[in-house]
């Protein structure tokens, strides 16, 4: 019985290889999630492996090329995408030191690779896979595909078996290559860079940048709060601070002199509940809701002339909060604090997000463009200039499919054409092409929101669902070679994986420490993002208690993502 469905169930596997697919797809999600010292593989490699166990499975299993090459293509044109604002804005400004230190580790890396494997003797694939597991960049397996694919006078079978090569070299080096960077990063490099305590050093920089949580405070510390309180009277002795007769505006502007914002909004007299104006006057016995950042209405001292009440009526106004996509050229380069003094000084900043990333912040931090800053506000005072600030990023479902299909058609298309370099045939290749437009059509979105809307959802099924639907896919094919490959060249690819991976790290990060002089939390947040491992930052601030070292990661994942890519056709070309 049990011979007779598993032969059933070959059948419709190799009839319907789609089946395999989703089989691929469901196991490698699983595993994915599997938690190991730590560590978790995440949704791509366990792909990958699912892939591999359903090709030994079931080896028979035939995809055709053009399912593999749509997955790919659609993943990186969202991957260039999510990192084009990034990738342009850390061409120029503060960002330029980290741009230095990310394209110097690409390069070196390359460089690792390529004398390990002339060391080696490996060819095109066992190097790609190298390349592509050691410096943990998935992107990598199919561009070095499609490169072999391009070579001159293989046959189809020489291409299946560099393919395969490709795959393996990747699964191995990358199981063992994030493990090792994630451990290193987060806990033996901060002490060669000298720090003895990570958690203290990001701690002081919160401090420096104006964002330090006190011990036993929850974030909410710095949340907006909103409080009724009754105007009782002055203390005595305090004259010189009269409340009573004195104006909501002359109010509000003694406390921004003292370097706090408060913010009146109601007031209830004589059991009527009006809008407070600036020339309103408040008088003993007012009821009126005051709005202020936590720490603020503290060191107000509120109590010296009124009391706390409860008053359900008061505080039931309408208080919005909005995402908006920075696009001003005016507040590109200028500080938070001031900048929202001047063009929206009655709202509140509750987070900034840079990159994917949301990052620590202060009133000194400088507005990137294309900074997604979430605000909160009355709802009339926050649409009064959304439009002051840039494009309000309201939760939709919507795509704008002719966007995003337009800008994969048009990369596919640049990709198309090629030169004769040396009797080959050299181009960007459809799937390079559709990353460099992804760049430029992400970059045109953060300058103009108002059109090529692609939420996460369907941002998430092109980038990680396309890329984990092409490694299921290259798994499934190199399945039934990949034991005979890791039983060649299993020690030794081990051995080269981790050499790939911990020598660019430990390059980048001491020239950021001599040269630069980057503080520890952030030189490590650069080492991680220029070798594109999302373990490692998530350990990194594990370790750091603090999510600081984000400040250094976002610029140099997006120049990463982009080079080690496209040192998948490089590395091909060199080895070949």
């Amino acid at each position: 019985m049990g011979v007779a469905v598993w032969h059933w169930l070959t059948e419709s596997l190799v009839a319907h290889p789609e089946i395999a697919i989703f089989l691929a797809l469901g196991l490698g999600f699983f595993i994915g999630k599997l938690k190991i010292k730590g560590i978790v593989l995440g949704p791509v490699t366990g792909t990958l492996l699912a892939g591999v166990l359903v090709g030994i499975l079931f080896k028979d299993v035939d995809i055709p090329d053009l399912v593999k090459t749509v997955a790919f293509v659609a993943f990186l044109f969202a991957l260039g995408y999510n990192v084009g604002p990034q990738f342009f804005a850390g061409l120029r400004g503060d960002g330029v030191k980290q741009v230095i230190l990310a394209v110097i580790n690409c390069l070196f890396g390359l460089g690792v690779v390529i004398v390990l494997a002339k060391l080696l003797g490996y060819g095109p694939g066992w190097g790609a896979g190298l390349l592509a597991g050691g410096l943990t960049q998935s992107a990598v397996i199919g561009v070095a595909d499609s490169a072999i694919s391009a070579l001159p006078g293989l046959s189809d079978a020489e291409i299946k078996e560099m393919e395969s090569q490709v795959a393996v070299g990747y699964a191995v080096c990358y199981l063992f290559g994030t493990a090792a960077a994630a451990f290193f990063l987060s806990t033996i490099a901060p002490r060669m860079l000298g720090s003895k305590d990570l958690a203290a050093d990001a701690h002081e920089m919160e401090k420096r940048l104006g964002v330090a949580k006190e011990p036993g405070i929850a974030p909410a510390y710095y949340s907006v709060v909103r409080r009724v309180y009754r105007v009782t009277g002055d203390r005595p002795g305090t004259e010189g601070t009269a409340i009573i007769g004195a104006s909501v505006a002359d109010l509000e502007a003694r406390a921004l002199a003292a370097g706090h914002r408060v913010m009146f909004h109601d007031l209830r007299r004589g059991g009527r509940v009006e809008p407070v104006e600036p020339a309103t006057v408040l008088q003993r016995g007012d009821l009126v809701t005051l709005a202020a950042r936590r720490p603020d209405l503290v060191a107000l001292d509120v109590d010296r002339w009124a009391e706390e009440v409860d008053d359900e009526q008061l505080l039931d106004y309408q208080v919005e909060t909005l995402a908006i996509v920075i696009t001003k050229k005016e507040l590109a380069g200028a500080k938070i604090g001031p900048a929202f003094a001047e063009h929206a000084p009655r709202l509140f900043v509750t987070k900034v997000v840079r990159g994917g990333q949301e990052i620590p912040w202060s009133d000194e931090t400088v507005i990137h463009r294309g900074d997604e800053i979430t605000v909160q506000g009355g709802k009339e005072e926050v649409e009064a200039v959304v439009g002051d600030l840039g494009y309000p990023n309201r939760a939709s479902d919507a795509t704008d499919m002719s966007y995003v299909g337009m800008g994969i058609v048009l990369g596919a298309l640049i990709g198309v054409p090629t030169i004769a370099v040396a009797g080959a045939d050299i181009g960007l290749t459809t799937s390079g092409g559709a990353l460099i437009m992804g760049l430029v059509f992400g970059w045109l979105r953060a300058k103009s929101p108002t059109f090529g809307q692609f939420p996460p959802a369907a941002n998430w099924m092109l980038s990680t669902g396309g890329l984990c639907m092409f490694v299921g896919i290259v798994g499934i094919m190199a399945g039934p070679d990949f034991v005979s490959g890791v039983k060649s060249e299993g020690l030794s690819l081990v051995f080269a994986g981790l050499v790939v991976t911990l020598l660019p790290m430990l390059l980048t990060m001491y020239l950021g420490k001599w040269i630069f002089k980057i503080p520890v939390p952030v030189n490590l947040g650069i080492v991680a993002g220029a070798n594109t491992t999302t373990a490692s930052i998530g350990a990194i601030t594990d370790s750091a208690k603090s999510q600081v070292p984000v400040l250094g990661y976002t610029i140099p994942y997006a120049i990463g993502n982009v080079l080690l890519t496209i040192w998948g056709a490089v590395i091909v070309a060199v080895l070949a």
